[in-house]
This record gives C-alpha cells, sequence and structure tokens, in this order.
C-alpha cells in the first residue's frame, strides 16, 4: 500500500539513523558500532530511493518536493556520503588514540542536512537543511583536532559560512515581505520588482560561497588544504549538489524566466570561475589546493548549462554534476588511502605522489583515470561531460562562454598532466617512500576500484549512463 509518508521514506531512515548512533553513543563509545550504524542507514536510505519514487503524493508539499528530480539528487547524495565515509573510516581507524567516534554521526548529520536542502519545497525546509549541514561539517573539517592547519579551516568556513547563511537569511526575509509566503513559488510568480530581484540576488549569493564560484572562492583552498582528506571531499562535493537541486528546482518551476540582468551577472561569474580556477592551480603544489582550485573552475562549467537551460542544459547539468561527484571523491580517496590521521599533515604534496606508478601501480591507474577524468580527456567520463556542457552552450547560442570554456580546459591540461607524469617517474632510489608503507584494506581497494571502473566504463559506454539518468530524473 503506497502512503503519502511513503515519499519521505529516505528523511526518515537518515532521521532514525542519527537517532540510533546518539543511543549507541550514550550506551557506549564504539568507532565501529557507529560506523556500522551510519553505514547501514545511509545504505538503506539509498536502497529506499526507488520505493520513495513509487509514491505519488507528498506528506507534506509545503515543505518538501519529493518529485523524482528531487529524490534523484538526495539518492546522489546517499551515495556519495557513504563513499566518503568508506574512506573517512580507512583513514581514522589508522590512528587508534584519536578520538573517532563523533565523526559518522557529524557526517550522517551533514547528509540529513543535504538531502533536506535538496527535497526542499519552501525556504524553511532550505534554511534548517543548509545549517543543519553547515554546522556538522565545521565538525568534520576540525577532525582531527590536534592539527592547527584542520582547526584554522574549520575555522575559515564557520566564517564563509556564517557569511553565506547570513545572506540568505536576508533574503528569505526580503521574499515573505514581497510575497507574504515562504515558500519558491509566490516569489518567482511575484514579477521582478526592486524587492524581488534583491532578494533573488541574496540568496544567490549565498549560493555562490556554497558553491564556491568566484568571488566567493576566497579561503576555499585554504579550507581543502586544511581539512583532512574524506572532509575535504565531503565539503567539495556534497553542498554542491544540494544547491544545485535548488536550482534546477526552481528553474523547473513556472515563471521562473531568469531575468537578463541575472543572467549576465551569472555569465560573469562562471567566466571568472572558469579562468580563475585554471590559472591560480597552475601555481599550486598542494594536492589539495589544485583540486579546490580545480572545483571553482568546474563549477564554472556547471553554470553554463544552468545559463543554456532548456532539457539539453539541464540534462548537462545532472550528467556533469554525477561526473564530478564519482571523480573528485575518488581524487580525494587516493589522498586519504595514503595517509593517516594521526600524522602531521596528509600525504597531499604533489611531490608525494612521485613514483606512485612504481610502487603502488593500480592506485595510480585509478588516479590517472580520475585526473584524465577531471581534465576531460577520452576515455574517461570526464570528456563525455565536458562534451554535454559545449554541447548546451552551443545549442543557446553562448559563444562567450562557450569559448573559455574550451580555453580554460586547455589551461587546466597543464596541471592534470603535470601530476601524472609525476606519478610516472621512476624513484631516485629503491625504498618506498612514507606514502607507500601505509596498508589499504580490502574496502579502500574496492571502493577506488569501484570509481575507476565507474569512470572508466561510463566514459567509454556513456549512453548507459545517460540512461540511468534519464530512468531517475524525470
Amino acid at each position: 500500500m503506497i502512503t503519502p509518508m511513503q515519499a519521505a521514506a529516505p528523511l526518515v531512515v537518515l532521521g532514525l539513523t542519527v537517532t540510533a548512533m546518539l543511543t549507541a553513543l550514550a550506551i557506549r563509545r564504539s568507532f565501529a558500532t557507529t560506523t556500522i550504524i551510519a553505514a547501514t542507514g545511509l545504505f538503506l536510505a539509498a536502497a529506499g530511493i526507488p520505493w520513495a519514487l513509487a509514491a505519488r503524493a507528498s506528506p507534506s508539499p509545503s515543505l518538501f518536493n519529493l518529485t523524482p528530480d528531487a529524490l534523484g539528487f538526495a539518492g546522489l547524495i546517499l551515495l556519495a556520503g557513504l563513499a566518503t565515509l568508506t574512506f573517512a573510516t580507512l583513514y581514522l581507524t589508522r590512528d587508534l588514540a584519536l578520538p573517532r567516534e563523533e565523526y559518522p554521526l557529524l557526517l550522517v548529520l551533514a547528509t540529513l542536512g543535504a538531502v533536506t536542502m535538496a527535497t526542499s519545497a519552501g525556504f524553511i525546509t532550505l534554511f534548517l537543511g543548509l545549517e543543519t549541514m553547515t554546522i556538522a561539517m565545521i565538525g568534520m573539517i576540525a577532525y582531527p583536532r590536534d592539527r592547527p592547519e584542520a582547526e584554522e579551516a574549520a575555522l575559515k568556513y564557520l566564517v564563509l559560512s556564517g557569511m553565506s547563511s547570513a545572506l540568505v537569511l536576508f533574503g528569505i526575509g526580503l521574499a515573505a515581505l514581497a510575497t507574504g509566503h515562504l515558500t519558491y513559488a509566490p516569489l518567482l510568480a511575484a514579477g521582478p520588482n526592486p524587492i524581488v530581484l534583491t532578494a533573488l540576488a541574496l540568496i544567490g549569493a549565498g549560493a555562490g560561497f556554497k558553491l564556491s564560484v568566484v568571488p566567493f572562492h576566497l579561503w576555499v583552498p585554504d579550507i581543502y588544504a586544511g581539512a583532512p582528506a574524506p572532509s575535504a571531499a565531503y565539503v567539495a562535493v556534497i553542498p554542491k549538489i544540494a544547491v544545485i537541486a535548488v536550482i534546477l528546482h526552481l528553474l523547473a518551476m513556472p515563471g521562473s524566466a531568469v531575468s537578463p540582468l541575472l543572467a549576465s551577472a551569472v555569465a560573469v561569474v562562471a567566466i571568472l570561475s572558469m579562468l580563475v580556477g585554471n590559472l591560480l592551480a597552475l601555481m599550486q603544489e598542494n594536492l589539495k589546493r589544485v583540486l579546490g582550485y580545480s572545483s571553482i573552475a568546474h563549477l564554472g562549467y556547471l553554470l553554463v548549462a544552468l545559463l543554456a537551460a532548456g532539457s539539453i542544459g539541464r540534462a548537462g547539468v545532472i550528467f556533469y554534476l554525477v561526473t564530478y561527484t564519482i571523480t573528485v571523491i575518488g581524487a580525494f580517496g587516493v589522498i586519504g588511502v595514503l595517509s593517516r590521521a594521526g600524522s602531521a599533515r596528509d600525504a597531499d604534496r604533489i611531490d608525494d605522489l612521485h613514483g606512485l606508478f612504481w610502487h603502488r601501480p593500480l592506485l595510480a591507474t585509478v588516479m590517472t583515470l580520475i585526473l584524465l577524468s577531471l581534465a576531460g580527456i577520452p576515455p574517461a567520463i570526464g570528456f563525455m561531460a565536458k562534451l554535454y556542457i559545449m554541447a548546451a552552450g552551443v545549442s543557446a547560442d553562448l559563444r562567450v562562454l562557450t569559448a573559455t570554456l574550451v580555453l580554460s580546459s586547455v589551461i587546466g591540461l597543464f596541471y592534470y598532466l603535470r601530476i601524472i607524469m609525476v606519478m610516472a617517474l621512476k624513484p631516485a632510489d629503491r625504498t618506498e617512500p612514507a606514502t607507500g608503507t601505509l596498508a589499504i584494506p580490502l574496502g579502500g581497494w574496492l571502493t577506488m576500484a569501484s570509481l575507476g571502473a565507474l569512470i572508466l566504463g561510463f566514459g567509454i559506454a556513456p549512453q548507459s549512463l545517460m540512461s540511468l539518468l534519464h530512468a531517475v530524473f524525470k
């Protein structure tokens, strides 16, 4: 029997998972127990997506948007959270002296907030989800607590998040003033008056901080560099999915025509993000900072497809977002499996990958596929994703944006290929470097191999991914 609450199954499962983890921690502190509960909850919530898709009604249409699109993004968030939890477990279990029990709880709380954002139908659930996700991620970034860089990164993220939340809250206040409602539809139907445009600008600026696009990108590479590798992966991926889900929901609603002024502002942000992200990544020696600036450029690419609008633009955004999720989590995953939480720093310098092909060939192969995908080089999936974005830009006659995309992608080739060359260099001696002495459990190998197989498999046969996404994102 189908009930209205069936559509909210992922949210219900996540809420129950958080409750179970808090109860388990109150009874006995055990990292293994909390990790198992977290993994089970994330898996069950993701597995419940098809069951939720069979529902035909939302339990609270004024608060939640439980459509196939929203639930599809929720599924992507849950799978990304599960992959991150796998790497985090491997990362944290290498230092038995580190308090670790709260990390899985923070990760599930952040995921609950992100899923709430992705399925929000109004500003109340949007803001509650945003704050739940943000506060939990601050704690994740501060792990391990004895690293000054992690504490600094958490403080910087707190400041950026405070600015983002303040802007969004001011925008929500103006939206309520203009419409008398706290749902999206009345704001879009209100027409382009000064109050509405100001509200949209403030909310858009708050979203810009979460998307880490120019000019809201300051401190973002510092946060990635200071955070532990699993937390950096989470921050680089999950908030982006949640924000893009909200934007696509708004664009799909009746009366959501984008004003020329707003479109021009987004176009400038996209151009600056593509150029600034790739140019600054050229000068980095820290791999996390490279990935940080790279993510700024990739979000610029996504904005091109958003501006293209239409079915091809929407499909391009979803396809590229899935590709970005797989590759970025994989890249930080490689850093994570080469690092330990109790060390002074992660294995995040480009030189730490020197000769990786010689002592960890499988890991180096996966990292190569990830870098090829980020660079947009076949046969990796990133090539098709970037081609999709370019097709969307050309179809919408966005010539300047498409030309900038091509130019910035060429710039990006230099630092991606440089990392591959460093991995291929033969070590100066036969002594295995410190980053290669860590044993990688079977779960780590399976996760890395799975991500590599997805990157290569979907790159060779992208139609399979397109068909899957078409079936989910109706």
